[in-house]
Formats: structure tokens, C-alpha cells, sequence
């Protein structure tokens, strides 16, 4: 029950004004006059009795996997796509998660990665391809062969060649070696 009650005015002495009336007729009403909206703007061609039986993908219907059921005459009904797991390419994307991951960007900066900025605990890597793929390649797995200037001796790990995989490395090297 609603009850409404208003404040008596200068011109109503009669004081408090009462309203009841029951709510859940007009939802139920309300409910099914927007029931019978959707239905009518569809076309009133009515619903699909088993609606479970088929999945909307990419703009086409396509039968749940496992499903018993016909579909209307004019649906075209595809098979379920399997999905395919997505492939590693050794790429840029790889390369900057393993520099992040064995926390070179802790203490290298790097442009384009923006996890790196501000670090400079060791050299920066800008510029670090004109180098070479074997110089990158030594100062990974032997940081102490080649030192750079300004930069003490044991401040990155030395054991980089037990903890990165030969793939890893290389991914390193060919991704450093473009920058």
C-alpha cells in the first residue's frame, strides 16, 4: 500500500489527505503491457521456444554445443567455433614482458617500455642495438666482460645464462638489438 499525505494548506482545514491504493496490480500491469511492446515490436512472430539452443556470435546464430532442438526455418545454424589458443611469436610483446619479468627494467630505462622510467641504477639501453646481438648477448650472460663507464662491476646478476632459457635470450637480444 502507498500512502500518500500531503500538509494541510492555508485553504484546506480539514487537515492530512490519504491515498491507498495497492501497487503490485500496476507492476503486474505495467510488466505485461512492456511484454507485449517487445513482442509486438519483433513482429509478433513470437519467440524462439528453446532459446538456450542457440548462441549469437559476430552477428549470426549459431547452436550451442550439445543442444537438441530445430531452429526456425529461416536461421541459419553454424557449428560452434572451437577456439585456438593463441601462439607465441617470440615477438616485442614477449620481450618486453621477460624485461619485466627479470626485473631489468629495474634498473635499465628504456623507452619503449614504460615500466623502466626513471631507472638508472644501470646503463640506459636507448641506442643499444647499434651494439650488436653479441655484445648484447655477452653483457647478458656476462655482465662483468664489457663494463660501461660510470658503472660499477656486480651490480646486475651474474647468472642470467642458468635463469633464462636459450629461446628467452634470444628473444632479449633480437628485441635489444632494435633498439
Amino acid at each position: 500500500m502507498i500512502e500518500i499525505t500531503t500538509a494541510p494548506s492555508s485553504s484546506d482545514i480539514r487537515g492530512r489527505v490519504r491515498l491507498r491504493r495497492p501497487i503490485l496490480p500496476i507492476l503486474f500491469t505495467f510488466t505485461a503491457l512492456g511484454l507485449l511492446a517487445v513482442v509486438a515490436a519483433c513482429g509478433g512472430t513470437g519467440v524462439v521456444a528453446t532459446p538456450e539452443c542457440y548462441l549469437a556470435q559476430e552477428g549470426q546464430i549459431v547452436g550451442a554445443a550439445g543442444a537438441d532442438c530445430e531452429p526456425p526455418d529461416d536461421v541459419e545454424v553454424l557449428p560452434t567455433p572451437t577456439p585456438t589458443p593463441a601462439q607465441s611469436g617470440g615477438g616485442a610483446n614477449d620481450a618486453r614482458v621477460l624485461f619485466i619479468t627479470y626485473a631489468c627494467a629495474t634498473c635499465h630505462e628504456l623507452d619503449s617500455i614504460p615500466q623502466s622510467k626513471g631507472s638508472s641504477d644501470g646503463p640506459a639501453l636507448a641506442g643499444i642495438g647499434a651494439k650488436g646481438a653479441d655484445y648484447i648477448r655477452t653483457s647478458i650472460l656476462d655482465p662483468s666482460a664489457e663494463l660501461v663507464e660510470g658503472y660499477e662491476d656486480g651490480l646486475m646478476p651474474q647468472d642470467f645464462s642458468t635463469q633464462l632459457s636459450t629461446e628467452e635470450l634470444e628473444i632479449l637480444v633480437t628485441f635489444l638489438s632494435g633498439q
